[in-house]
Formats: C-alpha cells, structure tokens, sequence
C-alpha cells in the first residue's frame, strides 16, 4: 500500500513514461488502471503480471480471462527474459491482449536482474519510440 501510494504521487498528467521492473510492473498498472487522466507510455520488464498469483488478483479484475488494459495508457512495451522466474520468460500479450508489446530476450545468468533488462538494445529502443526519439 505504502509503495502503491509513493508510486502515485509521482505520476502526473505531465508523465510521458513509466518504465517498471518485476513487483513494480505491478504496482505500476495498479495506479495506472485506477488513474485514468495518465496516458504514459508503459515499459515493464521481468513482469509477473501474467502469473496466476498475480493475475487473478489484479484491480479491476479480468474480463473473461484477459486482464484490462490499464487506464489510458497510451502503449505497453513488455520485455521478459528467457529463464526469468518471475515472468516464466514469457510475454503479456496473452494475458493481456495482442496490443501489448512482447519481446523476449536473454539476461544470461542473470535473468531477472533490472541492470541487463535497462541495458537490452530492445529497452532503448522502446524508451525513444515512446519519447518520440526515434
């Protein structure tokens, strides 16, 4: 709730892009979902947003077992890593429908670690598209 709470304050109509990893995905669509004047671009990496654990628990709960786009998001970039536990090194689109989307890459050994996901050529690229960089 604490985190929920500071992860809220933060965001504002004026926020371009959130970029999130592993419980903060999490954490990210919740407010997301439950702020409908935030249109960010959405970057979530090594997401457990479509375990049962997870899933099954989300607010606002799914519509017939696709989960609800969160709020007036503007795009959803997921990045999920081959081995990573917490994603089962799969993607969202089909938790989450095909407008999300997928790329699967591989962290080595280090799967679930936030430093490889920020540093993927992949990551970049959707950081600058969903800035208008590129």
């Amino acid at each position: 709730r604490q985190v929920r709470e500071r992860v809220d304050r933060v965001l504002g109509t004026d926020t371009e892009l959130v970029v999130a990893h592993s419980l903060g995905t999490l954490v990210s669509y919740l407010v997301l979902a439950d702020r409908p004047e935030l249109s960010p671009a959405l970057i979530t990496m090594g997401s457990p947003l479509g375990s049962p654990m997870a899933f099954d628990s989300l607010t606002p709960a799914p519509v017939d077992g696709v989960g609800v786009w969160p709020g007036s998001v503007r795009s959803w970039t997921n990045i999920a890593a081959v081995g990573d536990p917490a994603c089962g090194g799969r993607g969202l689109a089909t938790r989450f429908g095909d407008r999300v989307v997928d790329h699967i890459i591989d962290n080595g050994h280090r799967a679930h670690d936030p430093e490889p996901y920020l540093n993927a050529r992949v990551t970049g690229r959707a950081v600058a598209e969903s800035l208008g960089l590129i």
